[in-house]
């Protein structure tokens, strides 16, 4: 499908790509021209600067331009763009599953420091270990970060809410979650997720529902934060 083509029934970020995409074809930027700031186009386009950022991941994986973090957004040449489609009309923006992920897990949390088993809270405990571990090893460390909400959604005791959770953890497989998380890929955010999951295991070693729900707030809210202040 080309940009020009995506249905316009599709999801904002990806209808601003579409029409940063059909302008950069109509030649109102050139290739090698740097677009104006994040700012700038949230105003223009009239839509927030998260819309805006995440419709220059979109074109980004396209290879219609490239992000020079710190230095700016630049037009790529026709010849070097590797592909025309924009990600799947359904792929859900990164900020949505943040937002979705900050809702349901701070409530599996909650529950879970009134429902977990010491079994099950050691059992976090030796996921969080493991991540400590595994700093330097991204897929081992990833393994031992799933495990751990895994286990916070199975002891809320709540096989729906378990659900929601596999299903936000499943959308993190997508190409857009990817193309932007794999930029956040830094040891230092790895021991900051560990120390986060030691607040929310001292929430539930005393068996506060209000603190484990505020540090699991906590914790996504720090991700979404790296997401944020990214410089474009």
């Amino acid at each position: 499908m080309s940009p020009l083509d995506l249905p316009t029934g599709s999801r904002r970020y990806l209808q601003i790509a579409r029409q940063l995409a059909a302008e950069i074809q109509n030649g109102r930027y050139a290739a090698g021209e740097r677009l104006p700031p994040e700012r700038e186009l949230a105003q223009t386009l009239d839509v927030s600067r998260t819309t805006v950022r995440e419709a220059l991941l979109a074109l980004e994986i396209m290879r219609f331009i490239e992000i020079k973090v710190g230095a700016g957004v630049y037009v790529l040449d026709e010849s070097v763009r590797g592909r025309t489609e924009l990600p799947e009309p359904d792929s859900v923006a990164p900020s949505e599953v943040l937002a979705a992920r900050r809702l349901v897990e701070a409530e599996t949390a909650a529950l879970a420091a009134c429902n977990a088993t010491q079994a099950q809270l050691d059992r976090m405990r030796q996921a969080n270990d493991r991540m400590a571990e595994t700093i330097d090893d991204i897929a081992a460390f990833d393994a031992a970060d799933a495990l751990f909400h895994e286990l916070v959604a199975e002891a809320a005791g709540n096989d729906v809410l378990s659900g929601f959770v596999s299903q936000l953890w499943r959308m993190r497989e997508s190409e857009m979650w990817v193309f932007w998380y794999d930029q956040t890929r830094h040891p230092a955010n790895r021991r900051q997720s560990v120390e986060d999951h030691e607040v929310i295991l001292r929430a539930f070693s005393r068996r506060s529902a209000d603190a484990a729900r505020t540090a699991m707030q906590s914790h996504l809210d720090v991700l979404a934060n790296r997401f944020y202040e990214l410089k474009l």
